[in-house]
């Protein structure tokens, strides 16, 4: 539904187009096309562009053209068009193949028996036209996930025109920025164009990320929000949830600052399971957010007792269980306030063996004892306990959930 440096190439009146190097990219998005018309591109293109040099209008040397492909990079363009023949550039040098294939920089060879007129003509009809398909198969995806559409009957029908294989196994995805106050402590007025262009990378990244991974559906975006839709005809959840743990990664590369968590649901196999699916990915999706999941995602399924406190409305009646629990352990006239919270939680993930509480916490046995003695104390409970165990780990899930 969008058009990738790959799609071009695959087109059949552009067959004589050749990718000479970054074949590793070819998924990379083609947002427009761009003809260099001087000396350099960086203060013309904004990123997602396939930028054509036709050394026409400006002798481009082997220099001039290793200097195009880092300011093509640095700018993030889709691929590098260059037109040779025997009048202007008469072939690609091989140094500019080589630093495009280290640069992983599409570079397609485009002989000037090709029109450029042509090209251009064709490749511009073709976004347009996969411009208002994408809009589309958002429009029903959207639908779908809120479970606001006319009728069950048109919504099939409109994705089945659309090409979207509803009725397979999928599952959701949701992925939301967090921390963006961060941004926003300063006073300088461009914070909301770098936010701005923040999420347009996240969005590209996830975008093509989908492409590489060969899936159909739009990425559907919502503010800070971003939504996909993944097959499970190949890939189970775990699968995905490796995958998205890497990608989350890599997206949290773009600002020191920001980052990304993500939910994905259970199975959706259905047109009227895709509402399910977003809600449960959507909730997976707050709580990675609340425990500050280590790996940036939590699946549904593995929720465990979270649902339950995730769905109770009234969220004075969990704090108040906290605080009725382990809230006496929190020392906030110390310089390190949360010290027994935190070996009360060392011991209940050990599942209390003290030595391997001990390792965990980095102190001596001893030491452990101490505290141990100091939590039992506050409460008025015994660790060894099941009942004070249970409760206790549910209380340190809230505590985590809102600290």
């Amino acid at each position: 539904m969008s058009m990738s440096v790959q799609d071009v190439l695959d087109l059949p009146a552009l067959y004589e187009m050749k990718l000479r190097a970054g074949q590793r990219n070819v998924h990379k998005t083609v947002r427009w096309f761009y003809v260099a018309e001087n000396e350099g591109i960086a203060d013309w293109i904004e990123g997602g562009e396939l930028v054509f040099v036709t050394g026409i209008n400006y002798v481009r040397d082997e220099n001039n053209l290793l200097a195009l492909l880092e300011q093509a990079s640095l700018r993030n363009v889709s691929g590098l068009v260059v037109m040779t023949g025997e009048k202007y550039i008469h072939d690609i040098p091989p140094s500019v193949i080589q630093r495009a294939e280290e640069l992983q920089l599409p570079l397609i060879e485009h002989p000037y028996s090709l029109k450029m007129i042509e090209v251009t003509h064709i490749i511009g009809t073709r976004l347009v036209q996969l411009s208002q398909v994408k809009k589309s198969a958002q429009d029903v995806l959207t639908q779908l996930l809120m479970g606001d559409y006319p009728s069950l009957e048109t919504i099939q029908l409109r994705a089945k025109h659309l090409d979207l294989p509803v009725l397979g196994n999928h599952a959701i995805a949701v992925f939301k920025l967090s921390n963006m106050q961060a941004l926003f402590q300063c006073s300088e007025k461009s914070q909301e164009s770098q936010l701005y262009q923040l999420k347009q990378q996240c969005y590209e990244l996830l975008d093509n990320w989908c492409k590489q991974h060969q899936q159909v559906f739009p990425v559907i975006r919502q503010g800070d929000q971003f939504t996909a839709v993944l097959s499970l005809d190949q890939y189970s959840l775990e699968d995905w949830m490796k995958a998205l743990s890497s990608l989350i990664e890599h997206m949290n590369t773009l600002d020191a600052e920001l980052k990304i968590f993500a939910g994905l649901s259970n199975e959706v196999n259905s047109a009227v399971a895709f509402q399910r699916g977003f809600w449960e990915a959507s909730q997976a999706q707050d709580i990675a957010l609340d425990v500050q999941a280590e790996n940036g995602v939590c699946l549904y399924r593995d929720l465990g007792i979270l649902k339950l406190l995730k769905a109770i409305p009234n969220k004075t009646v969990i704090q108040q269980f906290m605080q009725e629990t382990v809230g006496m352990l929190l020392l906030s006239d110390k310089k390190h306030p949360y010290l027994l919270l935190e070996t009360l939680d060392a011991v209940l993930k050990e599942n209390g063996n003290l030595a391997a509480s001990a390792q965990r916490l980095g102190i001596h046995r001893n030491t452990l004892n101490q505290r141990i003695q100091k939590i039992e104390s506050l409460t008025g409970q015994v660790i060894s306990h099941a009942n004070f165990r249970l409760n206790a780990s549910v209380a340190l899930l809230i505590w985590h959930m809102t600290h």
